[in-house]
């Protein structure tokens, strides 16, 4: 049995079409749906652990580090553990895209992009809303609140989120567009392709910007204290300029993102206003809760 790839350029009816964007929008709900049923799944759980925690006699023998807690590999900062849980959550969206795609290759593509937009509010969210704060750089997000658990421990799920889950989809669906535009014949005779012709276009132009955005804040631009990617923190800079220079450069280049993805295409920007709406919520909670 030979293996092939199941989705073809198939031409979609105005009926269909709007069938199609009535089930991507559908998934970008669900999407955004299963983040607060982990959200609630984690404070029942944790609830229940606090309220059991006395009936437990505390070990005195202190427990080894466990396999899962420790890096794939050397010099690297988050855990198997967090790896499994975020690829399993990047498995799960995957499913989401595929379902009910059929054959269809742009309605793979564009789920792809909208469930990847759909997880953006979700990234603000766990951020540590006051890093730029020199008082309370470890300040709270409106999820470790929600959810009791202490934002270093969130932390590495921000950063592997984006690196695992956010950029993956954003990043599949612009190469499957890429894909597309490449291989399809331009209406206009002075272009060899319709690529060459979509990418005179406003809304093509702010994807692409969009996409190096994401390239530039995920896999380049790193966090001051024991990342690689680009150095822009002088070596002899104190540990508070670093912060600072870190959180400015990535808040700027998510706002980067933002405009561009608001701009590239309608249907993103409900999910810009949820990350924004989001951003003004972290920072008051955090103000108001510490």
């Amino acid at each position: 049995m030979s293996l092939t790839w199941p989705w073809n350029f198939a031409p979609v009816f105005a009926p269909d079409k709007q069938q199609r964007r009535e089930l991507l929008d559908f998934r970008g709900y669900i999407a955004q749906l299963s983040v607060l049923v982990v959200i609630c799944a984690i404070r029942i759980y944790q609830t229940y652990s606090t309220a059991t925690e006395g009936a437990v006699k505390p070990r005195t023998r202190r427990r080894e580090q466990s396999w899962w807690d420790r890096p794939p590999f050397p010099g690297w900062t988050e855990t198997r553990r967090q790896y499994a849980v975020c690829l399993i959550w990047l498995g799960w969206l995957l499913g989401l895209s595929a379902w009910k795609t059929g054959d269809d290759y742009l309605h793979l593509t564009k789920a792809l992009g909208q469930i990847g937009m759909s997880q953006l509010p979700m990234q603000v969210l766990l951020s540590p809303a006051l890093y730029f704060s020199t008082s309370k750089p470890g300040a709270p997000s409106i999820i470790s609140s929600l959810t009791s658990l202490p934002q270093p421990f969130l932390n590495p799920y921000h950063r592997l989120c984006g690196r695992l889950v956010f950029a993956p989809l954003l990043l599949g669906h612009a190469i499957l567009y890429f894909g597309f535009f490449l291989q399809s014949s331009s209406p206009r005779p002075e272009f060899s392709s319709l690529l060459a012709k979509r990418l005179r276009d406003p809304d093509v132009q702010w994807g692409i910007g969009a996409v190096w955005s994401v390239v530039l804040v995920i896999f380049v631009l790193t966090r001051p204290f024991g990342g690689r990617g680009l150095s822009i923190w002088l070596t002899g800079a104190s540990a508070k300029d670093k912060r600072q220079r870190f959180y400015i450069a990535h808040v700027a280049l998510v706002g980067v993102f933002c405009l561009a993805a608001y701009a590239h295409v309608a249907q993103a920007q409900t999910f810009v206003l949820e990350t924004v709406g989001c951003f003004g919520i972290n920072v008051v909670w955090s103000l108001w809760c510490c």
